[in-house]
């Protein structure tokens, strides 16, 4: 299985944040939409750098400060990318050897989408139910003769 069949799956956009947002803001963002991640589009690039709850954790756990805090300020500029022909296997080993739950799908200098751990493990469970299923019909004998 390849990456873009979880986007497909997904059928979501990309949510993005600015530069200049604070970090308030974001996480405000992140809790009305249930999400842990964007991607930072400061107007020149689309993919400028991402923010996460853990960002924005670790730098309140450092620093103390919230309110006025902007993105650019806690930001990470370094992405794990990954293009939507890799291997869930390829994304899976990426995630794992970065210590990261979120990769940006990019073809090219085109954003795509984000991949979570999350949506991993989802479709992991659905392939899982699908495989137990067709061993029970075999095993049982229904649809083979």
């Amino acid at each position: 299985m390849f990456v873009k069949s979880i986007l497909d799956e997904k059928n979501a956009g990309v949510i993005t944040v600015k530069p200049g947002d604070t970090i308030r803001q974001v996480a405000q963002m992140f809790k009305a939409l249930k999400i842990g991640f964007a991607v930072v589009d400061d107007g020149d690039s689309e993919c400028a750098g991402c923010i996460s709850e853990r960002d924005i954790i670790h730098h309140m756990a450092e620093h103390g400060e919230f309110d006025d805090v902007p993105v650019s300020a806690v930001m990470r500029q370094a992405l794990s990318t990954v293009h939507p022909d890799m291997t869930l296997d390829e994304v899976r080993d990426l995630m794992t050897t970065h210590r990261t739950r979120h990769v940006v799908v990019c073809n090219g200098e085109s954003l795509l989408g984000v991949v979570s751990i999350g949506d991993l493990i989802k479709h992991s469970l659905t392939e899982c139910r699908v495989d137990t299923a067709q061993m029970r019909d075999y095993i049982a004998g229904h649809g083979y003769q």
